[in-house]
């Protein structure tokens, strides 16, 4: 016979089972949904353009990896404000082919920026520095005669971040690994420069010529002085531990522990560059090395103290100053675009061998960071992020409809001949219907379509072209572009 109190306590356990599966069932549906999610991601990827009557193909990423000649991805993608889930895909090394992991570091490039932004920002909370005081007197010890701004235009950390300080851009070098590495105050000083390895420059620029290279390795000697910590350490104290930033460091030259996970610099044409990466002294400028996963973190982070969630190490009004318009469309670290809801903070980043992307829409909770270890890593970064904002909802990253022109026979033929890039490279041009056929060296033929009288794209890869007359209307050559890749060519035939 069941008592009353035995019966209670087989209703309560009913009760708690009941429950469980409940829990469970919601915890299936989430996982469900994320793994439809990666699905979509990696058999989604979209060119940027596409003809007119035609529906957006579907490429997969593993299959794009090779054709852009890129070795390896690192993505994570954020939701409901967090990490939603994490990927790596390709190889580290070309050489090697080690997987890329959820922990392998790339270079971050001008993703430095926001972060260094938050170690000086942490700084003003606590009033050890002053958002809008001049910093004239550091600038004149540190840069050379002739390069500061009047004091009309006074140097603040607030026109640091917004990249509003009228400094000259420095074009901030690399150096090749086994290199002694200049003191921080030499670089800024143009006292030494790395030698280019045969054939290629010591470092790229930034991909936003706007960027203030000069004044972020400026904030980086400020908050060495100010402190009397090497800026990695103070990085690490105030942004990395508090952001739950287990795989970053701006330590030059990478410690020997991380260059276990590290993967190395490509190419356009996807072979490793010279000793695998180069080293940027002007770490807050160009030097972070970090996950995806490290970097939704931290973009979470500041979205979450901006929200004046507890617990942060920013206070809510820095943390939006960050991710809104305080000069054009710049943040205290992050380019702001879009409006309303559909408002976005992004950066993009490069460095000799790597590039990055991030996203984040704050009012969605959602974003994506895309990190590569190739010079053409920003044509299959782009393809992913058209793929996420499919999978996702979001309102930009699309692929663009283009509808089909003919123009006049005579047009093309004047257009018909070789150009020379190169005395061992060259395209060849000729034109069929209504298309113009390139042949480049050594590589398969690539169709043309009209944009304009003197411009041409072509699909995959997306890629423009512009003819050069004189002023009697003869060809004289042509230039190419493929995102921020320029390429001129003369007509030699």
């Amino acid at each position: 016979m069941v008592t009353q109190a035995q019966s209670g306590r087989v209703a309560a356990l009913v009760g708690i089972a009941a429950l469980a599966f409940i829990a469970a069932g919601c915890e299936t549906r989430q996982e469900s949904l994320t793994k439809s999610r990666i699905r979509k991601v990696e058999k989604g990827l979209l060119r940027a353009i596409y003809l007119k009557g035609q529906r957006p193909e579907k490429l997969s990423l593993e299959a794009r990896l090779p054709f852009y000649k890129v070795p390896g991805v690192g993505l994570a993608v954020m939701d409901r404000n967090g990490l939603e889930w994490a990927r790596g895909y390709g190889v580290r090394d070309t050489h090697s082919r080690e997987p890329v992991t959820t922990d392998t570091i790339f270079q971050a490039g001008d993703l430095s920026q926001p972060v260094a932004a938050a170690a000086a920002l942490e700084l003003v909370d606590k009033g050890v520095l002053d958002l809008g005081g001049d910093i004239e007197p550091l600038l004149r010890r540190l840069l050379p005669p002739g390069t500061v701004p009047t004091p009309l235009n006074k140097v603040t950390i607030r026109k640091i971040l917004t990249h509003t300080d009228g400094l000259a851009p420095l074009g901030l070098p690399g150096y090749p690994q086994g290199r002694k590495l200049p003191p921080l105050a030499d670089v800024l000083a143009g006292r030494e420069s790395p030698a280019p390895g045969p054939g290629e420059t010591s470092g790229l620029p930034a991909v936003d010529t706007n960027t203030s290279d000069a004044g972020l390795a400026v904030l980086q000697a400020l908050l060495e002085e100010t402190t009397a910590k090497t800026f990695p350490v103070l990085a690490n104290e105030t942004v990395f531990g508090p952001f739950g930033m287990k795989h970053s460091t701006f330590d030059v030259p990478l410690p020997e522990f991380m260059k276990l996970n590290a993967a190395s610099g490509h190419g356009r044409d996807g072979r490793p560059i010279e000793g695998k990466w180069l080293s940027y002294p002007a770490a807050a400028a160009r030097g972070l090395w970090t996950t995806p996963s490290d970097l939704v973190s931290f973009a979470a982070g500041v979205l979450q103290a901006a929200m004046g969630k507890e617990g942060h190490v920013l206070s809510a009004g820095l943390a939006r100053a960050m991710l809104t318009s305080q000069a054009g469309n710049r943040g205290l670290g992050f380019t702001i675009d879009g409006a309303g809801t559909d408002v976005r903070f992004h950066l993009e980043g490069r460095t000799r061998g790597y590039t990055c992307s991030l996203v984040v829409y704050p009012y969605k909770g959602q974003g994506a960071v895309v990190m590569t270890n190739g010079d053409n890593g920003f044509l299959i970064a782009d393809e992913i992020l058209r793929a996420v904002s499919d999978a996702y909802e979001w309102p930009d990253f699309k692929p663009q409809e283009r509808p089909l022109f003919r123009l006049d026979p005579s047009v093309y033929q004047d257009y018909v001949g070789r150009y020379q890039v190169t005395p061992d490279y060259a395209l060849d041009v000729t034109y069929e219907n209504y298309y113009l056929i390139i042949r480049p060296t050594g590589q398969a033929p690539t169709r043309f379509y009209v944009e304009n009288q003197t411009f041409f794209f072509s699909i995959d890869p997306y890629v423009r072209i512009q003819f050069l007359s004189d002023d009697r209307g003869r060809v004289t050559g042509l230039i190419l572009w493929q995102q921020d890749f320029k390429q001129e060519a003369k007509k030699i035939g």
